[in-house]
């Protein structure tokens, strides 16, 4: 069948690491606990997880809001798995575990219990170019999101994607919890504070540039 969905990448980095510290079996059990625990909240929001991916997964949701939920949960499920393990004085292989995510929109061919189309292709890439516990989107699901959520994410512009002869036009979510503010806020505001990091404004465009997204490179 053809349908129209939210497909929704999600991987698990650090996990090398882990291997290497806590031994196959130890950091197999973490691994497969973290990725169940993350597919738990793919079904609690109302996707479905098409395939796990060894140290990541796959899933669909019916509409562009249900998978942004459900990305900001998964980040939130492994917080809260490393968290616990610090306390409980797990080894620095937990604590290196990050979450990247990303998320595009279109029509999908479900077949064989496996989906397949540009929409899968385009999120899968895009996971390339997430950093340390982002969450990337594209536009097509960024335009379906409400205003409260459009307001978290901020533009990355267009990105070329490996194997992808058009650019897509991609979003960053800005801060995962709703108390979060928006490091980079468009159209008029009163005030900001900016944390450590490089603001460039050209015309329309005000982007803030810290953290993961630094160094900048400008021109070639």
């Amino acid at each position: 069948s053809i349908a129209e969905r939210t497909v929704v990448f999600a991987d698990l980095r650090g996990s090398t690491s882990l291997y290497e510290k806590l031994g196959n079996a130890e950091a197999t059990s973490v691994v497969t606990h973290t990725i169940s625990s993350l597919a738990r909240v793919v079904a609690d929001k109302k996707g479905h997880v098409v395939k796990t991916l060894g140290d990541g997964l796959m899933a669909v949701f019916n509409q562009p809001d249900q998978g942004v939920i459900a990305a900001n949960a998964m980040h939130d499920v492994l917080d809260d798995i490393v968290t616990r393990g610090r306390s409980h004085g797990a080894s620095p292989g937990l604590r290196s575990l990050r979450l990247q995510v990303a998320l595009a929109r279109g029509e999908v061919v479900e077949m064989n219990s496996d989906c397949f189309g540009d929409a899968v292709n385009v999120a899968a890439r895009l996971l390339d170019h997430a950093g340390d516990n982002e969450t990337l989107i594209t536009d097509g699901v960024f335009e379906g999101l409400d205003s409260v959520q459009q307001a978290r994410f901020r533009s990355l512009d267009w990105m070329h994607l490996r194997g992808r002869a058009e650019p897509v036009l991609v979003h960053l979510l800005g801060g995962r919890r709703a108390s979060d503010t928006v490091v980079t806020q468009f159209g008029s505001v009163e005030t900001s504070a900016d944390p450590v990091g490089i603001r460039l404004i050209c015309g329309p465009l005000n982007r803030l540039y810290s953290g993961q997204r630094l160094p900048v490179v400008l021109g070639r």
